[in-house]
């Protein structure tokens, strides 16, 4: 099960990027959620016994995901209550490292793919005033039981573009969890000690 979750974290946050381009319509978070899971595992499935390459991974990473995440909403929530009061610079330099952790942890996950199958949520019609969405898919595996991943999309007010910035699975929300482990830090022992700290993480 927490393969699964692994994987499927991969999912959310191999989809974080200023400079990929996107090729989905993010104009409606459930298809745009359905398209980049569905094609992201085909690419997975296609390239499963390359996976070691990390060379072949982060393609996919960037092709695939990366531009279907709002990596700085993110980053800015797990920088929490501390956000206002951190330079523009220390938000710059904090946002580039939690981009490049959670590149190099996801380049890690696909390498340990195995043969999920994802199915799909139902599409539906999304008011103009709303600007936060929760798009439940499943994830199956033979033999195992199905889980339940609820991925989170918030709508940028400028653009009208949908991206991801949470993914839920087993009631455990990555975001949260970062928060909780990196916020404290940000607080007590300043933002270069929570830079070094993501930057532990993914070695």
């Amino acid at each position: 099960m927490k393969k699964i979750i692994a994987l499927i974290s991969a999912l959310f946050v191999l989809m974080f990027s200023f400079t990929a381009q996107a090729k989905y319509d993010m104009s409606n978070p459930y298809k745009l959620a359905n398209e980049v899971a569905v094609n992201t595992i085909s690419e997975i499935k296609v390239n499963k016994d390359k996976l070691s390459d990390n060379s072949v991974a982060e393609k996919i990473i960037q092709e695939q995901l990366l531009p279907y995440i709002d990596i700085k909403y993110a980053a800015y929530k797990v920088m929490g209550t501390s956000l206002k009061s951190l330079s523009k610079e220390d938000r710059e330099k904090f946002t580039d490292a939690f981009e490049k952790y959670m590149k190099q942890s996801f380049v890690s996950v696909l390498s340990k793919y195995t043969n999920q199958e994802i199915v799909p949520s139902e599409v539906k019609d999304v008011p103009d005033s709303e600007s936060l969405v929760s798009v439940k898919m499943i994830i199956r595996e033979s033999g195992k039981q199905d889980l339940e991943l609820v991925l989170k999309l918030r709508k940028n007010s400028k653009t009208g573009e949908w991206k991801a910035f949470d993914l839920i699975g087993e009631n455990i929300s990555m975001l949260d969890a970062k928060v909780s482990e990196i916020s404290p830090i940000i607080k007590s022992q300043g933002v270069d000690a929570a830079i070094a700290k993501l930057n532990s993480m993914d070695k």
